[in-house]
């Protein structure tokens, strides 16, 4: 009877692949930075070193631009039935509160209700 001789190769094989993937999950979890050296943020905020973390991140600020389309929408129909003046205050738009605050730092929307806008003040949210 003769063995296969792939029995040592399947083995071998198997290592090879579960370092390759040992290394590329710490690339995924702790970003360039895993090997040596501190990665940085390319975001103005510094957060989401990681690529997950920059993902978590790119979410949230999805979500404050739609939070703050939202609102943008809610002043205008307030405006609307108030012989187009915008309301005095942002919570007239009796949106949920989580609308009013930027998912990524928390900080409350800036309202100016002379000219009826809204903007975020977190870092790197100026030009939602």
């Amino acid at each position: 009877m003769t063995q296969s001789k792939t029995r040592g190769n399947t083995l071998v094989g198997l290592l090879a692949t579960l370092a390759i993937i040992a290394v590329l999950s710490v690339a995924l979890f702790y970003g360039s930075g895993a090997f040596g050296g501190e990665k940085k943020s390319s975001r103005a905020d510094g957060k989401g070193t990681t690529v997950l973390g920059a993902a978590k991140y790119a979410a949230k600020d999805d979500v404050c631009r739609s939070n703050l389309g939202q609102v943008r929408n809610a002043l205008q129909i307030v405006a609307m039935t108030n012989e187009d003046q915008p309301p005095a205050d942002i919570k007239e738009t009796k949106l949920p509160s989580e609308f009013y605050v930027c998912p990524v730092g928390g900080e409350a929307y800036e309202y100016n209700p002379a000219d009826g806008l809204v903007k975020c003040p977190h870092p790197g949210h100026g030009k939602y």
